[in-house]
């Protein structure tokens, strides 16, 4: 066995894949130095109001930080000079600024769990004028990395449900519980997705309310119902392009009486949508019962569950 048995890999966007430490360290001709920092707990600031005669502060907030990881690696060493220079260009084409990789760790506790992180700055290590001089042929970088979505999380669990005809038949729709549970340590926000013609309900977290979602025509394609506030809650994988023609339709009232539903066409779904708002996510390390409903018969609803960890292991 190994005597390093935490393996930490990275693939950058150009799916070159860097094993860093444990088993193959060092593969490709990069490792990590001795130490991490800000990679294991999640960054957080405490919020306090402090009165001029109180005694102590009172607690208002936690705010969740993105995260800093700062990392020294080692490029080379035991190889020539080219395949020096060939590891130092492969490694840093793999870290473009404006794109993001992704920072894998495995342990035997928790298995792989992945970030996705991206250079926080420029590294500037100071270095020797030549690293390839007298056969050295490597050189220490310290970097500093930031993963604006703090949290590791693992593969989304997903579920799906097909609506019967006789139970369309007999009421109207069909419907379905699924049984999905969020395994992280920090709250989830699921995510759907539901088909067309027709129209389809959503059960709203861990409450009893169904939310009806907009009615789709067949030309509507996927939608993807997103249930984090922090994210618009609808998205057709057919949403029109909104032009001159459509936003003339709107604003002309008068001519709802000859176009009718025209003004619909060509909107996206989101803005066929009014008030829909999910107030209820799923706690952590809890089996969700989420009830799922479809108005035609064949129409399909889908779910996944995130799972995001405060730390890596």
């Amino acid at each position: 066995m190994p005597t390093e048995t935490t393996r930490n890999i990275y693939i950058g966007p150009n799916n070159l894949r860097w094993d860093l430490s444990g088993r193959n360290k060092g593969r490709q001709g990069v490792k990590l130095g001795t130490h991490l920092q800000g990679d294991y707990h999640l960054p957080i600031d405490q919020l306090f109001t402090e009165g001029a005669y109180q005694v102590g502060a009172t607690y208002e907030r936690t705010n969740t930080l993105k995260r800093i990881i700062n990392l020294a690696v080692v490029l080379g060493f035991n190889c020539s000079e080219l395949q020096y220079r060939a590891i130092e260009s492969n490694w840093w084409d793999s870290w473009p600024e404006d794109t993001p990789g992704w920072w894998g760790r495995h342990t035997p506790f928790s298995g792989w769990r992945w970030a996705q992180v991206q250079l926080a700055k420029h590294p500037d290590t100071p270095m020797p004028i030549d690293p390839t001089a007298f056969g050295n042929n490597g050189f220490q970088w310290d970097m500093q990395i930031v993963a604006a979505q703090p949290w590791w999380a693992k593969r989304m669990l997903t579920d799906s449900f097909t609506a019967a005809a006789d139970s369309v038949a007999k009421l109207g729709y069909d419907e379905q519980t699924f049984h999905i549970a969020n395994r992280g340590t920090m709250e989830a926000h699921p995510i759907f997705m539901y088909t067309g013609p027709g129209r389809a309900w959503i059960q709203d977290g861990m409450t009893n309310n169904m939310i009806e979602l907009p009615e789709l025509s067949a030309s509507d394609g996927y939608v993807t119902v997103d249930t984090d506030p922090a994210n618009r809650t609808l998205k057709g994988s057919n949403d029109p392009t909104d032009n001159l023609f459509y936003q003339f339709i709107r604003q002309s009232r008068v001519l709802d009486f000859f176009l009718h539903d025209l003004e619909a066409l060509g909107e996206p779904v989101w803005r066929r949508a009014n008030g829909i708002r999910f107030q209820s996510p799923i706690p952590p390390r809890t089996v969700a019962n989420i009830k799922v409903r479809h108005s035609q018969p064949g129409g399909q609803v889908v779910i996944f569950m995130p799972q995001r960890y405060k730390r890596p292991s």
